[in-house]
């Protein structure tokens, strides 16, 4: 079953802010931090966190609940500017991402050149094999306000 994971490969600080999957529970209840824990900061009543980035690294966390299908949501607001070599990612993966034949949904947040069109990368992953990555440019400028980007998995699709 994957694990939901939700990288800040290359976030700012106040570029992003989630809430908890579960309302009643705090981030760590629900999630762990699989690295630079001193990158996140958490409001007060532990249903708000934010994400930092520096010139050395991001941060990354993971649900500890696995799921089998489900709806996976996430609100954030991009880093603007000149945000070429920043990625932001948000995906799905068995094994922590790392087997050779691991299945996966990426969603991924490409940086970019001021003035450019933003674009989303999306890929499907099945027993390791990609081939499936496409490229959506954004309507909207997802660096003004924040926005949710969502993946439905069940039985019959992925949308």
């Amino acid at each position: 079953m994957p694990t939901l994971l939700f990288i800040a490969a290359l976030m700012a600080a106040s570029g992003f802010v989630s809430e908890a999957a579960d309302s009643t529970g705090s981030f760590k209840d629900n999630f762990n931090i699989m690295w630079s824990e001193n990158h996140f900061t958490t409001s007060g009543d532990g249903q708000t966190w934010y994400l930092a980035l520096d010139k050395e690294t991001g941060c990354g966390f993971e649900t500890k609940q696995k799921y089998r299908f489900g709806w996976f949501s996430m609100k954030l607001k991009l880093v603007g500017g000149d945000s070429a070599g920043v990625v932001t990612a948000y995906y799905m993966c068995t094994e922590n991402g790392a087997g050779p034949t691991r299945d996966e949904l990426d969603f991924e947040f490409l940086g970019n050149r001021t003035g450019e069109p933003y674009l989303i990368q999306t890929n499907v992953y099945k027993n390791g094999i990609g081939g499936r990555e496409m490229r959506h440019m954004l309507w909207f400028d997802p660096t003004e306000d924040f926005h949710s980007y969502s993946i439905l998995w069940n039985n019959h699709q992925i949308v």
